[in-house]
């Protein structure tokens, strides 16, 4: 499973989890039998994520 932290974005409710919680949700995934990776965040400098692209203005 390849878990990729979320982009914070202006306007949205959401935010990414603590450093902390992504390790502890990784290890229990792992523990579980299943293998488990944090991904490189990227395109945060265009508001970008899982292929969708942020509206401005």
């Amino acid at each position: 499973m390849n878990v990729i932290p979320l982009n914070p974005t202006p306007g949205s409710k959401w935010d990414a989890s603590p450093k902390p919680v992504e390790r502890e949700f990784v290890r229990r995934v792992n523990e579980g039998g299943v293998a488990c990776t944090v991904r490189d965040t990227r395109g945060q400098e265009i508001a970008a994520a899982c292929g969708q692209l942020a509206a401005e203005g």
